[in-house]
């Protein structure tokens, strides 16, 4: 955008109600909720595509290009603080009041100026606490289209302006005439698990993989949010109602249906269903030859997206009704590949690679082919069934080849920007991650890996937000879920981290990690009895894994079991270079051993390897005096990051 062009946007001016008296009360406790409240706040505003122009002390002034989307981030917001008080001590409580205006604003150096910036600082006076209030303007655009009252306060008159301005402010207690409205987003979509009722069972990975394909398509609209399969898959056969389920993800829609294939005919049924009032919004069936499947799939998203009134925008439309292959060997084969894919397991994954390997034979100029290829080495090597130089080579290999076919494809893209994270170039690595949440806003692995990459930027409450964003779009991931707990530990957010814990032991009880979360939980805490126990239980489960050794030997070498922990050290010589995690987990030992020169030396080797470290060295509260020495900040400078 040009500097000094004035345009029309929708400002939104927020701050905390009270701050500046709890902040001379108890400084600590104000900054650890300014933390908390910073961090929410910027993670929905991204998922309404606004900008944050500053923050000044505990105010937020952001842009919006849409009167509705900065209402809609407004509510989203004001409903996300109300739940977390809900159980939260009185004096942790946050409230914030929220003023919008819309009109011309010109923008210079980052920053905007003109009279809608200073009208909507004015306007948030009247929102009260917990509220939100918006000018006329801002009324005529959005009156018919949110399911809130509007009260309209007449004949206000605002400091340093003339006139006085008719303002109306939101009733959030209830929605307009009591109507069944949904409670949650009504962006936020989830594509339920189709049912296969083909004759043959085998051919469950079809249904299974249009599921995936139609969560695919709908996350490249930008005016939705949908729900990533990690999550849905959760719901596979369930019993539950779709009222349940919309509470459970927060959505206020869901799309469900049934699939039935029978040699080369494919019967397909449909509908979009409203969450709290469980109204069928939109139905169809579809009896077809398999090779019609492409346009039953953009016939579909077409639907919901005009069910939901989202506007298509430019080149949207172009993807939905995009025909990826001819071949139908090919798009059978790619589906049992992404079926395959999703289980995890050693021999999923090799039987996965092999789909992806006739797709390419049958249509070599299948995009997406390469992309799932190329994930197939990279879990290979992350899960150390393949050396990780190797898997990482091919993986770039087949990447490029994806992008070349399809430079707009966002499963690339964001593989894309894992290698170069790895390969130490963390800048363009950015710019790949912002490219492909661009393209597909509802990815979460791309917020979650994008994390990584912010944090050994040093950028850590921004890669927290991508957490907390990744988790939004995926809200009964473990692993993702796990990752918001590490994220909460490091910032000390131990309250936090322990919801989380309990949400996973609600998800599945049985999980290997569980133990691994209270396990981080405690260590952060050292709290060393808690965490050793942890440890004993993960390791009888897997007495291969090199990561809890290296936290075991940690924990001797603080309590003084200083021989035990070196043993555990020439064990941990062991690991393969090729890892690339062996000179992280010997360096971390000696920060327990307080020996900074053997931590220096093993970082020193990470270096020259490549390994992973950067992010979470750069955040973990017991590697404060690493940060400190002179040393680490010439590691960050040769790595290419800022200090």
């Amino acid at each position: 955008m040009s500097e000094g062009r004035r345009r029309l946007a929708a400002i939104t001016f927020t701050d905390i109600v009270g701050f500046t008296a709890l902040a001379q009360r108890d400084e600590s406790l104000a900054l650890r909720l300014l933390d908390r409240h910073n961090a929410l706040l910027r993670t929905i505003v991204k998922e309404h595509h606004g900008r944050e122009v500053k923050a000044l002390g505990d105010a937020f002034l952001l842009e919006f290009d849409s009167a509705l989307e900065a209402v809609l981030c407004a509510i989203e917001i004001q409903s996300s603080l109300h739940e977390q008080n809900r159980s939260a001590a009185n004096d942790e409580k946050i409230e914030v009041r929220i003023g919008i205006h819309v009109g011309d604003v010109i923008h210079r150096h980052g920053d905007v100026f003109g009279d809608a910036v200073n009208l909507a600082s004015r306007i948030m006076e009247f929102a009260g606490e917990s509220g939100i209030c918006v000018s006329e303007q801002v009324y005529a655009q959005v009156r018919s289209k949110i399911h809130y009252p509007m009260v309209r306060l007449a004949g206000q008159s605002l400091k340093n302006v003339e006139q006085p301005m008719d303002l109306y402010k939101l009733v959030l207690s209830k929605r307009k005439d009591d109507s069944p409205k949904p409670s949650n987003r009504p962006n936020r979509v989830a594509v339920l698990p189709f049912e296969n009722i083909s004759p043959d069972p085998r051919d469950s990975y079809f249904a299974d993989g249009l599921t995936e394909e139609m969560i695919s398509v709908l996350s490249e609209l930008k005016g939705l949010r949908v729900i990533a399969k990690t999550s849905v898959n959760t719901y596979k056969g369930t019993t539950k109602g779709v009222a349940q389920i919309g509470h459970d993800l927060k959505v206020g829609f869901v799309l469900e249906g049934s699939v039935r294939k029978a040699g080369n005919k494919i019967r397909v049924n449909a509908q979009l269903i409203e969450t709290e009032s469980q109204e069928r919004v939109w139905s169809s069936h579809y009896d077809r030859d398999l090779g019609d499947i492409f346009s039953i799939q953009s016939d579909i998203a077409k639907n919901v997206a005009d069910s939901l009134e989202v506007t298509l925008i430019e080149g949207e439309l172009a993807r939905i009704e995009r025909k990826e292959t001819e071949n139908l060997v090919a798009y059978v084969a790619y589906l049992r590949g992404r079926t395959l894919l999703s289980e995890r397991t050693e021999t999923s994954i090799r039987r996965a690679k092999e789909q992806f390997e006739i797709v390419i034979r049958e249509d070599p100029g299948y995009a997406k082919a390469y992309s799932g290829l190329a994930d197939t080495y990279t879990i290979l090597g992350d899960y150390l069934f393949v050396p990780v130089p190797t898997s990482l080579e091919e993986a770039k290999r087949l990447i490029d080849k994806a992008l070349e076919l399809d430079p707009d494809l966002p499963e690339a893209r964001v593989s894309l920007a894992n290698y170069l994270t790895y390969d130490y170039r963390f800048s363009a690595a950015e710019k790949e991650f912002r490219r492909a949440i661009g393209l597909n806003p509802s990815y979460a692995t791309a917020h979650h890996w994008y994390a990584w990459c912010l944090e050994s930027l040093g950028r850590q409450r921004e890669g927290y937000a991508e957490v907390m964003l990744a988790e939004a779009l995926d809200p009964l991931s473990l692993a993702i879920t796990m990752s918001a707990v590490y994220r909460c530990v490091w910032l000390g957010e131990f309250d936090e981290a322990r919801k989380r814990i309990s949400k996973m032991e609600e998800i599945d009880p049985t999980s290997h990690f569980i133990a691994e979360a209270h396990m981080v939980n405690h260590f952060a805490r050292r709290d060393w009895d808690n965490a050793l126990l942890y440890l004993r239980k993960m390791i009888d489960a897997d007495p291969t894994d090199p990561y809890l050794y290296s936290n075991v030997a940690y924990i001797y070498a603080v309590t003084g079991r200083r021989g035990e922990a070196l043993e555990l050290v020439e064990k941990l010589k062991a690991v393969p270079e090729s890892s690339r995690l062996k000179g992280d987990l010997i360096a971390f030992v000696f920060v327990g051993l307080n020996d900074l020169d053997g931590c220096f030396k093993w970082l020193e080797y990470a270096y020259e390897t490549r390994e992973g470290f950067f992010n979470w060295w750069r955040s973990f509260p017991l590697l404060d005096e690493v940060r400190k020495d002179p040393r680490f900040g010439l590691l960050l400078r040769r790595a290419g990051l800022p200090p």
